[in-house]
């Protein structure tokens, strides 16, 4: 069998969306990017969030152990 046939769902007709692929067909026919549970927006502000953040303790952790040193030589 085709692998976009093995991935095709029709969902119930009142629905009103046709899952293909990773594709969403709409009742006007229009195909959009599947989003899943969340939107996409939203999953890429939370991956820039924790990436920020994690860059963010990152040069926290550098600091403190630069200021340790520091105050280690300088007693």
């Amino acid at each position: 069998m085709n692998e976009s046939k093995k991935r095709s769902l029709t969902l119930t007709p009142s629905s009103g969306i046709q899952m293909v692929g990773k594709k969403r067909i709409l009742d006007d026919g229009s195909p959009h990017k599947s989003k899943g549970p969340f939107g996409n927006s939203e999953v890429e502000d939370w991956q820039k969030q924790f990436l920020l953040q994690a860059r963010e303790v990152r040069r926290l952790q550098k600091i403190n152990e630069f200021l340790e040193l520091e105050r280690d030589c300088g007693a």
